[in-house]
């Protein structure tokens, strides 16, 4: 009897250490085994260490998170509020930690080629990173423009793709666009060595000269290869002391006076401004928009060709022309084409 009872109580102890040693390699297997992560989190702050493994379980990152908890709570692990995106090959151990980073939750916001103030005024009104008429306030503040080191907003914020953290507002996005200006556009200017053309359209060519004639450009066309060619029609009539006449100028002209237009008519191109070419002889005094990269560098580097007209083809493009009885049926090509297609 006393045989039995020995071998009973060591039956028990047997199946009560395999108990605990299965319990620990479930334990351990649950918190650190790797498998494929895949997450987008938001945790709010005063959000419990309970609540956030409940949602890592409800997101299907892990089995059982009472085991990932009491870890947790052992090895005092405290998640901290933030945005989180995690991917790769990590253990719900691995995974926790990464929650102790703090990582800020940004906001983005785009400045397209060819946009100006005004149209940016809208969009990150829309993105709820401005109030709607702060951009176009902010381009009329000169203290601003002047710890910025730039003569206008229009110019130099450089068209791209911008994460600001969301509790940063409208200047810190601007200053962000400014920023990435100064670093893709300055250094072209650094060893520039203007061409023949540009030296005698501008003699001493600065940097808001170039950026105010890539705005142009930006604004005439779309098209890779025509950028250049535009840029040399822009310096020929500067050479020559004659108007530029490009509608996109008086368009702008007629923004800032708070008038937007479809179409142009022949009253609008009278209109009085510094920045409507029709109207005023030379360059106006600023850019009129964000040019591209691929804008800055046509103003840079013109086209060697003695072109001195330009008019659309109304199937998209230009055709250029050097004298003035050419540009004209050119012109009566294009109304031609336009009262044919009814455009």
């Amino acid at each position: 009897m006393k045989r039995v009872f020995i071998l009973l109580l060591i039956t028990l102890i047997l199946a009560f250490i395999t108990g605990i040693l299965g319990f620990f390699y479930i334990f351990n297997h649950e918190i650190r085994e790797k498998r494929e992560v895949k997450l987008s989190l938001r945790i709010e702050r005063g959000t419990s260490l309970k609540e956030i493994v409940e949602i890592l379980h409800r997101k299907g990152v892990i089995e059982r998170p009472e085991f990932l908890y009491y870890w947790a709570r052992y090895w005092g692990i405290k998640p901290k509020a933030g945005c989180y995106r995690i991917e790769g090959n990590l253990s719900p151990e691995e995974l926790l930690r990464e929650l102790e980073r703090e990582a800020p939750c940004l906001k983005s916001f785009t400045v397209p080629p060819g946009s100006n103030v005004f149209l940016l005024d809208s969009l990150l009104a829309q993105r709820g990173i401005c109030r709607k008429g702060e951009i176009v306030e902010l381009s009329q503040n000169r203290k601003f423009l002047e710890k910025l080191q730039i003569p206008a907003l229009d110019g130099y914020l450089f068209p791209d793709t911008y994460f600001i953290n969301e509790k940063d507002g409208c200047k810190k996005a601007v200053k962000v666009a400014v920023s990435r200006f100064k670093e893709i556009v300055l250094p072209l200017f650094e060893s520039y060595s203007p061409p023949p053309k540009v030296r005698k359209a501008l003699k001493n060519p600065d940097l808001n000269q170039i950026i105010t004639v890539a705005s142009i450009v930006e604004k005439e066309t779309s098209i890779p290869e025509e950028r250049p060619l535009i840029a040399a029609v822009i310096y020929n009539r500067l050479i020559r002391g004659m108007k530029l006449q490009c509608d996109p100028t008086v368009i702008y002209a007629l923004e800032l006076k708070g008038k937007r237009v479809k179409r142009l008519t022949y009253k609008d191109l009278e209109t009085p401004s510094p920045f409507n070419t029709y109207y005023t002889a030379g360059l106006p005094p600023a850019p009129i928009c964000n040019p591209s990269l691929e804008s800055v560098k046509a103003a840079l580097y013109p086209a060697d060709v003695d072109y001195l007209y330009f008019v659309a083809t109304g199937k998209g493009g230009h055709v250029f022309s050097r004298s003035y009885n050419q540009h004209l049926k050119n012109v009566e090509k294009l109304r031609k084409w336009r009262r044919k297609n009814g455009s």
